[in-house]
C-alpha cells in the first residue's frame, strides 16, 4: 500500500487490472489443466474406428463431463462422412472458443498496462518539475529525485502487470492452437479411414 500512495493515483487503475488479470491466469491455468486431448493421436483413432471400443470410451468422457465429448461423438455419430466432419467441425469451434475465453482480456492488460504506467510518470514527473519551478529558484536536487523516482514507480507496476499478462497469453494461445491442430489431425484419421458408419 505505501507503494501505491507513493506511486501517485495512477497506481490504482493498474491495481484494479491485476486483479482480474490475475484471477484469469488462474482460472485459464485450470482450465487447460483439466481440459486436455486424450494421447496419443494414434491410440485415440484406432478407438474411435472400432464400435465395441468407442462406446466405453465415450461412456468414459461422458462421466466425466469431458469438454471434448461433443466432438468425439459426432466422429462416431452415424451418416455420410461429409456430415460426421461437419459435425465434428462444429463441435470443435465450440471447444475452441470456450478454450479462447477472456483471452482478450489479458491481450489488453498486456497494452494497457505500460500505456497506464507511462501516463503515471508523465504526470509525475511533470508534477516534480512544477514544484522544482516553483521553489523559487532554489533547486533542491533531493526534491527532484524524490519526485522521478515517486513518478517511476508507475512505469515499473504497469511492466509487472504487462509481462505476465504477455507470456500467459501467448501461451495459452499457443495451446489453443495445439489443440486446434490436434483435434483436426485426429478427425482426419478417424473419418477418412471409416468411410460412411452405419
Amino acid at each position: 500500500m505505501t507503494l501505491i500512495q507513493q506511486g501517485g493515483t495512477m497506481m490504482w487503475p493498474l491495481l484494479l487490472l491485476s486483479v482480474p488479470a490475475l484471477g484469469i491466469i488462474l482460472e485459464r491455468l485450470c482450465f487447460f489443466g483439466f481440459n486436455r486431448l486424450p494421447s496419443p493421436v494414434s491410440r485415440t483413432t484406432e478407438t474411435l474406428r472400432d464400435r465395441d471400443r468407442a462406446r466405453p470410451f465415450l461412456a468414459a468422457l461422458r462421466e466425466n463431463e469431458s469438454l471434448f465429448l461433443p466432438f468425439f461423438e459426432a466422429l462416431v455419430s452415424e451418416g455420410p462422412a461429409n456430415q460426421r466432419e461437419e459435425r465434428a467441425a462444429m463441435a470443435a469451434k465450440e471447444i475452441l472458443f470456450a478454450f479462447g475465453k477472456r483471452l482478450d482480456f489479458l491481450s489488453s492488460v498486456a497494452t494497457t498496462a505500460p500505456l497506464l504506467g507511462l501516463l503515471g510518470t508523465v504526470v509525475g514527473m511533470v508534477e516534480a518539475f512544477s514544484k522544482l519551478a516553483g521553489a523559487n529558484g532554489a533547486m533542491d536536487i533531493s526534491l527532484l529525485a524524490n519526485g522521478i523516482w515517486h513518478a517511476l514507480l508507475t512505469t515499473a507496476a504497469g511492466l509487472v502487470i504487462a509481462i505476465p499478462c504477455l507470456m500467459a497469453h501467448q501461451w495459452f494461445c499457443t495451446r489453443q492452437r495445439h489443440t486446434a491442430f490436434a483435434m483436426e489431425r485426429l478427425a482426419n484419421h478417424v473419418i477418412s479411414k471409416s468411410g460412411t458408419l452405419p
